[in-house]
């Protein structure tokens, strides 16, 4: 990850971030009440308002059970090397989303205004591991939400804590299809 300083607005939202994730939030699951207000970005890009395009962006999967369409707003990150577009699920990997991926790698995608179709690939722990220690370097309060959700501390001083916590965080590299 290229060293870069981060934004008034960044800094902002990392601090909101790490209070409701670390003082508010279930451990184990978000809980109704935060299900619904993770979903606010949903809102905002159906009216043409993609505020939040910058850093989350709306991935559509295929329901594994229903076969419909669902929307899930979602943080992500650029991998540097390649430029694609790298998503991690919370709560152990025990989402919906999630396994909707499992079921079916094929989705689409919104950040911003920019849309595309793409395949989901699975990262290794090794991989996951590796954008877990860039993204401590650049917020090292975000240890706290992964040490809460991994069941021990994760710490850039032993690499291998956070190797242990990446199996915890199942993420996935968004790779698009050829138009």
């Amino acid at each position: 990850m290229e060293k870069r300083k981060l934004t008034l607005f960044e800094r902002v939202a990392l601090r909101v971030e790490d209070l409701l994730m670390t003082r508010l939030v279930p451990g184990d699951h978000p809980g109704i009440v935060f299900k619904w207000l993770f979903k606010i970005p949903i809102f905002f890009y159906r009216i043409g308002l993609p505020l939040f395009g910058s850093f989350i962006l709306l991935l559509t999967t295929t329901g594994r059970k229903s076969g419909k369409p669902r929307h899930t707003p979602l943080e992500y990150h650029r991998e540097p090397r390649t430029g694609l577009t790298i998503i991690m699920a919370g709560w152990g990997g025990n989402t919906d989303w999630r396994r909707n991926l499992q079921s079916d790698p094929r989705v689409r995608v919104q950040m911003g205004w920019h849309k595309f179709e793409a395949i989901a690939e699975p990262l290794s722990d090794a991989e996951v591991a590796a954008w877990m220690s860039d993204a401590l370097k650049l917020n090292p309060k975000s240890a706290k939400i992964w040490s809460r959700w991994a069941g021990e501390p994760v710490s850039l001083a032993e690499p291998e804590s956070v190797l242990r916590a990446a199996r915890y965080f199942p993420s996935f590299r968004l790779k698009p299809m050829a138009e």
